[in-house]
C-alpha cells in the first residue's frame, strides 16, 4: 500500500509541538556536526568525493531549515539555551581576540550590529545562517564543535579540550632557553639574577607555594587581607559594568579568587573574566586549577591563562586590546608583593600600562617601610626587624631552590642581607637577598637573588599619580594604620 507524504503543515499538525521540537533540533545539530567533520576530512585528504558528500549533506541541512520555517514552531533558533550562553560568551572573546569591533564584524559577516550585540549579551540566539555566516570569519576561528558541544558529555572525558583550558603562549615564550640561561648564571663566577627566577621552574614553584601554604604565614597575613572592602570600593567605582580582573604575577591565585568571590556575591549578574598571568607555568597551572576548583568549570567566571612576562603587556592583545565600544572595565591586581618585582616601577606604571583606559584600576599590596623618610641608613637598619632576624629559613629554603638543583657540586650556600637605598620610588628602599654558595670545585660565590621592598604609601601614591593613576583608597592588612604591609586602590 503506497503511504502519501504529508505536507509540512500536516506533520506540524499530528506531531505534539514539543515532541517534534526535540526532533528536529537533534535533525540539526547532527547535520551540523556531520557536516563540519566530513568537511575536514575533505581537507586532511584532498578526496573531492568527501567534498561532494559535504555538499550534499548542506542541501539536506538547508531542506530541514525550510520546513522548520514552514512549521512555524518557534524553532528558528537551533541552541539550547545553555549553549547559547556558552556561545554568545565564546563569540565575544574571540572577536575582542582578533581585534573586531562589533561593527566590523557585522559587516564582515552580513549582519546587523544589534544581531552581533545581542547574541553576545545572549538576549537572541542566533539562527542557523547566522551561525554559518560567523563560521566564516577565519579571524574568530569557530566550529560547530564550539557552537554545539555539551560540557555535560565531556566532563567524564580525558581529553583537554577548549572547555577544560583556555591559555595563551605568546611567540617568543621558551621556558627551556630560560633554565639553560638561570644554569648558566649559576654556574659563573656569581651576578645578578633576575628576579622571576625565583618561580620559573616547578622546584622553585612547590617551593614557593608551600611557603604560601604554611599555616603561620596564612594565619599572620593572608587571613588579614581587607579584600571585601576593596571589593566594595571597586563597586562603587565601576558598578554592575562588566568586569575584566588581570591578575599579574599571580602566583598561586588565591588572593586573587578570593576577590573575584567577594566581587561576585556584590553583583547582580556574575559577569567577570579573570585573566591568569604570570611567567611560570607551574604557578599558572596552579592557580587556574584552584579558580576552576572554586567556581567550577561552568561557572559565570571565564579564567584565561597568559604565560609571559608582565614587564611586556603591550605585546598580549589579550591584556591590551580595547574595542571602540561595549568595553570591560579593567582592573589590574599585583599582589603577593608583584610591585617588588618591578626593577622599574615609574616606567612600569607610565609605559607597560599606557593602554590602559579611564575608569581602569589597579590594586597592589606593599610592605611598609617602618622609618620614617629621611632617616640615615643606620635608623633603616635599627628599626627594619629583617636586620635583627635570621634570614627566614623558608625564604632561604624557596630562594635556594635553584642553587641544589643547577650548581655542580653544591655543598651549601646562607643569605644575607643589604640595604639598598637608591630606589627609583622616592621613599623606599630594597632589602637584596645576596646568596653565598658553597661548592666542592670553586671559590665561594655571591648571587643577588632577591629583592625585597619597602615603601612609604604616601609618596608611592604620589609617585602613581604623576604617572595617571590616582588614589582611591588604602587599607592596612591587619588590624593597625601601621601594619607593616598595606593594599593601594588607584584608577586611571
Amino acid at each position: 500500500m503506497e503511504t502519501e507524504a504529508l505536507s509540512a503543515d500536516e506533520v506540524a499538525e499530528h506531531s505534539p509541538p514539543s515532541v517534534l521540537a526535540q526532533l528536529l533540533r537533534t535533525v540539526r545539530h547532527h547535520l551540523a556536526q556531520a557536516t563540519d567533520g566530513i568537511r575536514q576530512v575533505a581537507a586532511r585528504t584532498g578526496d573531492g568525493e568527501w567534498e561532494q558528500q559535504a555538499t550534499q549533506l548542506r542541501r539536506i541541512a538547508a531542506f530541514v531549515e525550510d520546513q522548520v520555517s514552514a512549521m512555524d514552531i518557534g524553532q528558528r533558533s537551533f541552541l539550547l539555551p545553555d549553549q547559547l550562553q556558552r556561545f554568545s560568551t565564546l563569540l565575544r572573546q574571540r572577536r575582542e581576540s582578533a581585534h573586531l569591533t562589533g561593527i566590523e564584524l557585522s559587516r564582515r559577516a552580513g549582519l546587523s550590529s544589534r544581531t552581533i550585540k545581542n547574541i553576545e549579551s545572549a538576549q537572541v540566539s542566533p539562527s542557523r545562517d547566522t551561525v554559518l555566516r560567523l563560521l566564516g570569519i577565519e579571524e574568530l576561528g569557530l566550529t560547530w564543535k564550539d557552537v554545539l558541544d555539551d560540557p555535560a558529555e565531556q566532563s567524564g572525558s580525558d581529553l583537554a579540550t577548549e572547555s577544560n583550558y583556555n591559555c595563551y603562549i605568546p611567540p617568543g615564550y621558551d621556558s627551556m632557553r630560560m633554565v639553560q640561561q638561570l644554569v648558566r648564571m649559576l654556574n659563573g663566577p656569581g651576578g645578578h639574577i633576575e628576579q622571576t627566577n625565583a618561580y620559573l621552574e616547578h622546584r622553585s614553584a612547590l617551593a614557593y607555594v608551600s611557603m604560601c601554604h604554611d599555616v603561620e604565614y596564612v594565619t599572620a597575613l593572608r587571613s588579614k587581607y581587607p579584600l571585601d572592602g576593596l571589593a566594595r570600593r571597586v563597586m562603587i567605582e565601576g558598578g554592575q559594568s562588566p568586569l575584566k580582573v588581570i591578575a599579574l604575577g599571580v602566583g598561586d591565585g588565591h588572593l586573587e579568587v578570593q576577590l573575584v568571590q567577594h566581587l561576585l556575591s556584590m553583583r547582580t549578574k556574575p559577569d567577570i573574566e579573570l585573566l591568569l598571568f604570570d611567567i611560570s607555568q607551574p604557578l599558572l597551572t596552579t592557580a587556574y586549577q584552584h579558580a576552576i576548583d572554586t567556581f567550577g568549570e561552568q561557572s559565570a567566571v571565564h579564567t584565561l591563562l597568559v604565560h609571559g612576562n608582565f614587564h611586556d603587556l603591550a605585546q598580549y592583545p589579550q591584556v591590551s586590546y580595547t574595542p571602540a565600544r561595549g568595553r570591560r572595565r579593567r582592573l589590574y591586581t599585583m599582589l603577593g608583593y608583584t610591585l617588588a618585582n618591578l626593577d622599574s616601577e615609574p616606567r612600569f606604571f607610565e609605559h607597560s600600562l599606557a593602554h590602559c583606559q579611564p575608569g581602569d584600576m589597579l590594586l597592589l599590596d606593599f610592605q611598609q617601610r617602618p622609618s620614617p623618610v629621611g632617616t640615615s641608613e643606620d635608623e633603616i637598619r635599627r628599626t627594619d626587624p629583617a636586620f635583627h632576624h635570621p634570614f627566614k629559613k623558608v625564604h632561604s629554603e624557596w630562594l635556594g631552590t635553584p642553587f641544589s638543583a643547577h650548581c655542580r657540586d653544591y655543598m651549601s650556600h646562607e643569605f644575607s642581607l643589604q640595604l639598598v637605598t637608591q630606589c627609583l620610588i622616592p621613599g623606599s628602599y630594597a632589602l637584596d637577598a645576596v646568596a653565598t654558595v658553597r661548592t666542592r670545585s670553586h671559590a665561594e660565590r655571591r648571587f643577588s637573588m632577591f629583592r625585597f621592598k619597602r615603601y612609604d604609601e604616601a609618596l608611592l601614591a604620589e609617585s602613581l599619580a604623576r604617572c595617571g593613576w590616582d588614589k582611591l583608597v588604602s587599607l592596612p592588612i591587619g588590624e593597625s594604620d601601621r601594619a607593616p604591609m598595606a593594599m593601594l586602590l588607584v584608577k586611571r
